[in-house]
């Protein structure tokens, strides 16, 4: 049974980022949002937040998926955080694309000609299918927010740039939630190492000398549902308190995990190496071997 102090402090963390998430218009059943000074009433007595509101609380929390850490785990962030790290985090854009999302729910839409004609045929859903209409405006709005988010929060200020991958904020976040000997271990698109908006976390990694290792693999029959010539990597890393070698090892082209056991193969860099090879965007270099990465 969960106590009242956790109830209390789960409360006050979901009316903190319903805030941030609440429509600004005045609705009958909503007569006013969560302000600072409603926020910090409710931090002291959890009865200052009316049945209404606090329903409406638990809806967007239950639609955005609120989760605190602080709660979740209190012991891990008392330590300083997490020893070890492990997942496959999502390979997608944040932005929300309406052929994409019209797929299965309007296949004539999703197959427009074109963008233009796409829109006319959204706007019409108004009044043809208006409940369809308003969920997507409702999903729009929450890609957008999500976006919005991970740019100005301050939360992902290496990763929250560009076209935002779900991959790269969490990339990110997995590392600042380490202890100051832990360890992450990922499976990544290999542009968190290669592209140019993620080649500030990947500088910020190697110039700490937080990376351990770095395996790029090409897609043969690994992932069925991804495309063949898409890479992925193995991405091992610390969260940058504390060097874990001088050097990180990489691996590049492999098809298999047998391809990492060959010397021949793996070889390893360090941040004067990479800031020798790519002095201007500090993304990783690429060789196909040892004898490549020699020369």
């Amino acid at each position: 049974v969960q106590e009242a102090g956790y109830l209390h402090g789960q409360l006050l963390a979901d009316a903190w980022c319903a805030a941030f998430v609440w429509k600004k218009r005045k609705e009958p059943n909503r007569p006013y949002p969560i302000l600072d000074d409603l926020a910090r009433k409710i931090e002291q007595n959890p009865y200052h937040c009316p049945p209404w509101l606090q329903e409406e609380i638990g809806r967007l929390a239950r639609q955005y998926q609120f989760f605190h850490g602080h709660l979740a785990f209190p012991e891990v962030y008392a330590r300083g955080g997490f020893d070890v790290m492990l997942g496959n985090p999502p390979w997608e854009r944040v932005k929300l694309q309406e052929k994409e999302w019209f797929a299965e729910r309007r296949p004539e839409i999703a197959n427009a000609p074109n963008a233009a004609a796409r829109k006319r045929l959204i706007e019409a859903l108004k009044v043809g299918d208006p409940e369809l209409y308003q969920q997507f405006q409702e999903d729009l709005r929450q890609a957008e927010g999500e976006s919005h988010f991970l740019r100005n929060s301050g939360r992902y200020p290496l990763c929250g740039r560009g076209d935002i991958n779900v991959y790269t904020v969490f990339a990110e976040g997995m590392r600042t939630q380490l202890n100051a000997t832990g360890r992450m271990g990922c499976v990544l698109p290999s542009g968190i190492a290669t592209d140019d908006t993620t080649k500030f976390y990947f500088q910020d990694v190697v110039e700490r000398k937080s990376l351990v290792s770095l395996f790029d693999f090409e897609n043969k029959n690994i992932f069925p549902s991804v495309h063949s010539s898409y890479k992925f990597c193995l991405f091992t890393a610390g969260n940058g308190e504390q060097p874990t070698a001088e050097a990180a090892e990489f691996a590049f082209f492999a098809h298999g995990v047998a391809d990492l056991r060959d010397p021949e193969r793996r070889f390893t860099l360090s941040p004067q190496d990479i800031a020798l090879l790519n002095p201007n965007t500090r993304t990783c270099p690429i060789f196909r071997s040892r004898r490549d990465a020699e020369l």
